[in-house]
């Protein structure tokens, strides 16, 4: 259903303007606002006409409570008829009264009212901004009714803003101060329990959004409140729709149109028109649509309210192409597309390209279906590959003024060493010279020479020094940009894991599978980064044992198949039937033949990819043929050289960054194995490791597991059920694993600082799972955290969680048995570990838990 978002969340913010508490002394004043302020409830339009003729006597009163109220009863109830002149005129004047008298009561409502024409003109987020603002003084106001004003303006904006935990806190609060306000109470209750449906709606809950709508309906009726009415009519044809229960919905909205229409209610009117139109294009009515869509459009443009209006106009052309009217229907999509275009909402304008296109194939218009399919994926694929370009791009731009630096220092070190042969050689032609003429002066010149090589061997190890450091400060600076990067990377890991499993549009689906193909490739360019510095600094990934490689070799192949398969390639493995062992160190082996492996896929337009593995002599030779573009006799003995790429590179979509062969050459070269290549640009290329074999009975080692693998298969991400509490200081990961767990079903507690995670504790959250992010910016040990966590939760298990891999913080827990994840956290991962979490076992002791490295 396509509900015109922004618009049902700004036009049902119907703020009740009751009046302020506090006179104890009847005013008869505030008693005829009071009457006013219940005709709006019934009549909005009627109670403007009313308030505007009664300017005279309101506007001008002494008392500073009464003209505060009458203008909050005028701006409200133009609100909801569309007068945004007349609300924009409100704003300004409740700002004069602020000013003129210094009443922060008048200044904490102007501030709400203005927080919502923010909102209508789709800035919700400058409204957010401008409450902030004023929360200090809000708290402090004398009058209930204005505290309660605001928090439930600001519930209302975060909503509208998807902070669905603080719009529940705010909008609760609303509602328990609306039970406290002496006059006005029950009217104000009913404002906020129909933001609370209107939540419980937003958060995917539609049993309790029409339960809250069915307790809610009694107290409008009883009250007479056309104007809620109204809304809670829209709103149950809305939770109806996405149940589809169509028929009911039809009903609903047509029930909250008589009431908009007869109330002056143009916003509602509106929406309730649109969402009307809406339900017959799904029915394929289109000639029905037609009018209704152009009668909605009109309304909108009365309200003022654009966002609205570009989506009507864009169903009003889907009901045109439905009765074959393809130019003009076309011609309002278009404009529609135009508007949304221009605001910057690239989300919407995604959305109405896929409903064109469905549109397109319907009307029998394959080609413009498919080049409309292929500006939507473009735009899709452009809302997510700008985030990910960005920071490949900083990543690179970081890595070659390092590498720059690296090759300045060389240049210095090998001038330093040149310098110092010249100046051996100069002194021993002079010592030379010297013993024949005079044997004094020979040792003398001796000596000299002697001191003069002692500082030439300084000045060279001090100049190798400086290139160890150099090594050194370029392995933290990988390990520190890995980290940094492995944040967003981490973050749209998860983020892709919960689109895909809220997705139901079979257009979407492929390109969320290329969105995790491409979370692959660059967490998999971040590896290849790392283990390349790891193994240039000489440090070891490993001991060498005996390694079942037939084992290892379908480990990988199963990992690479889903890949190949997306690439409409044939991955085939030949393994000889005895199997076949060799002594190598298996996490080196592993990645050597993973690399190998994707290599071939990544460079394979068409064809197949073979792995086989034959005996030669004493050895193993693991081969991996290719039949993709080959390379040339001039480019073979460069390929193995770090960052390498072929002249064909470029000319690939998913060229890789010349690094997984330089992985390889590492791998090989520590285990003791050769390897080489076979190539023919054009032809294919294959790629070989020859191994030594071991036959003697020994133990295998084991091979550490490649988690993905093995769960892809068990998880199609089943339901969990459980409550987790999550500590990370950045908010943008903060917001993937609140999409990830809601996905799974995972009741969830969030926090970013030490004292925020204490906090749910003190309010009575009990977690079965902790995970906790190991650098915070506070300074704190992540890990000192988890185990303060878990000695108040002493049922919960607990995970850390980091980007980082040689942190003696993440080496002390894993040494007392403590689940260290490293970023970017798979999802499927993730899903393991809390299925084994929060199980049956969840209430048992905690024991140690193996760790994924």
């Amino acid at each position: 259903m396509r509900l015109v978002r922004a618009v049902v969340l700004v036009a049902a913010l119907c703020l009740q303007t009751a009046l302020p508490a506090g006179a104890q002394v009847p005013n008869p004043d505030l008693a005829e606002l009071d009457r006013l302020q219940t005709l709006s409830q019934r009549n909005s339009a009627e109670a403007v006409q009313a308030l505007q003729a009664a300017a005279t006597r309101f506007a001008n009163a002494a008392d500073v409570a009464t003209r505060r109220t009458y203008l909050a009863a005028l701006t409200d109830a133009a609100f909801e008829t569309g007068q945004a002149a007349v609300v924009t005129e409100g704003i300004a004047q409740l700002k004069a009264l602020a000013a003129a008298h210094s009443d922060a009561s008048t200044q904490v409502l102007a501030t709400c009212f203005e927080a919502r024409q923010w909102a209508v003109a789709g800035k919700t987020r400058a409204g957010l901004d401008a409450l902030a603002r004023e929360a200090g003084a809000a708290e402090q106001v004398p009058d209930p009714w204005v505290r309660w004003l605001y928090h439930l303006t600001l519930g209302a904006l975060h909503s509208s803003n998807g902070q669905f935990e603080a719009a529940m806190t705010h909008l609760l609060r609303s509602l328990e101060l609306s039970r406290t306000l002496p006059r006005q109470a029950a009217t104000s209750e009913l404002r906020s329990r129909t933001h609370l449906e209107l939540l419980h709606f937003d958060m995917k809950n539609p049993d309790r959004a029409l339960q809250t709508i069915r307790e809610t309906l009694p107290l409008a009726e009883k009250l007479g409140a056309q104007q809620a009415l109204g809304w809670l009519h829209l709103h149950r044809g809305n939770v109806e729709n996405v149940q589809g229960n169509l028929d009911t919905a039809v009903a609903a909205y047509r029930q909250s149109l008589q009431i908009a229409r007869a109330g002056g209610l143009t916003g509602l009117q509106a929406t309730a028109l649109n969402n009307l139109g809406d339900v017959l294009l799904q029915r394929k009515a289109y000639a029905a649509a037609e009018p209704v869509m152009r009668e909605a459009l009109a309304a909108y443009r009365d309200a003022h309210e654009l966002n609205g209006a570009a989506m009507a106009q864009a169903n009003l052309g889907f009901a045109l192409m439905g009765q074959g009217r393809i130019a003009a229907g076309v011609h309002e999509v278009e404009a529609g597309i135009r508007f949304v275009h221009e605001a910057g909402s690239l989300p919407m304008e995604e959305q109405l390209l896929g409903e064109l296109s469905r549109m397109y194939e319907q009307a029998g218009l394959y080609r413009e279906a498919m080049a409309t399919t292929r500006k939507q994926q473009a735009l899709a694929k452009e809302l997510f590959h700008t985030e990910r370009d960005q920071a490949v791009a900083a990543l690179q731009q970081r890595f070659d003024s390092a590498e720059r630096q690296r090759q300045i220092e060389q240049l210095a070190q090998a001038n330093r060493v040149q310098d110092a042969e010249l100046r051996v050689r100069r002194m021993q032609q002079i010592g030379l010279a010297a013993t024949v003429a005079l044997a004094l002066l020979a040792a003398g010149a001796s000596f000299w020479q002697y001191r003069r090589t002692r500082t030439a061997n300084a000045a060279l190890a001090a100049a190798r020094r400086q290139a160890e450091g150099a090594l050194a400060e370029k392995n933290l600076f990988l390990a520190t940009a890995s980290h940094d990067l492995r944040q967003p990377v981490h973050a749209m890991s998860l983020m892709v894991e919960a689109i895909s499993l809220r997705n139901s549009d079979p257009v979407l689906r492929p390109l969320v599978t290329d969105l995790r193909t491409s979370m692959q490739a660059m967490n998999q360019l971040f590896n290849a980064l790392l283990d390349l510095a790891r193994l240039e600094s000489g440090q070891p990934l490993g001991t060498k044992g005996v390694v079942d490689l037939s084992g290892l070799l379908v480990d990988v192949v199963r990992l690479f198949r889903e890949q190949a398969s997306l690439g409409g390639l044939a991955l085939r493995l030949w393994v000889p039937r005895g199997g076949a062992t060799v002594w190598a160190e298996p996490v080196l082996l592993r990645q050597a033949l993973a690399n190998l492996v994707q290599n071939a896929i990544r460079y394979t337009p068409q064809g197949k990819v073979l792995v086989s593995v034959r005996a030669r002599g004493s050895d193993w030779l693991v081969e991996v043929r290719d039949t993709g573009v080959g390379i040339t006799v001039a480019d073979q003995y460069r390929v193995f050289s770090p960052y390498y790429r072929g002249e064909r590179a470029d000319q690939m979509n998913d060229a890789g960054h010349g690094l997984g062969l330089a992985v390889v050459a590492r791998c090989a070269e520590q285990m003791g194995a050769t390897h080489g290549l076979v190539s023919q640009a054009g032809r294919g290329s294959c790629f070989w490791l020859r191994l030594p074999a071991h036959t003697a009975a020994a133990t295998t080692t084991a091979v550490p597991p490649d988690p993905v693998a093995i769960h892809r298969d068990e998880t199609a991400m089943r339901p969990l059920q459980g409550r987790c509490l999550v500590l990370d200081d950045d908010r943008q990961v903060i917001k993937a694993w609140r999409a990830m767990l809601e996905a799974w079903g995972v009741t969830a507690a969030y926090a970013t600082t030490t004292a925020e995670a204490h906090a749910q504790l003190d309010d009575g959250f009990e977690p079965d799972a902790i995970f906790c992010d190991q650098r915070l910016h506070t300074g704190e040990s992540g890990f000192d955290v988890l185990r303060a966590l878990l000695a108040r939760c002493p049922a919960a298990r607990g995970a850390m969680v980091s980007g980082e891999h040689n942190a003696p913080a993440l080496q002390d827990a894993e040494d007392e048995g403590y689940l260290v994840l490293r970023k970017p956290v798979s999802p499927v991962e993730l899903h393991a570990v809390l299925a084994q979490w929060l199980g049956p076992q969840k209430n048992q002791s905690k024991q140690p838990s193996a760790l994924y490295q």
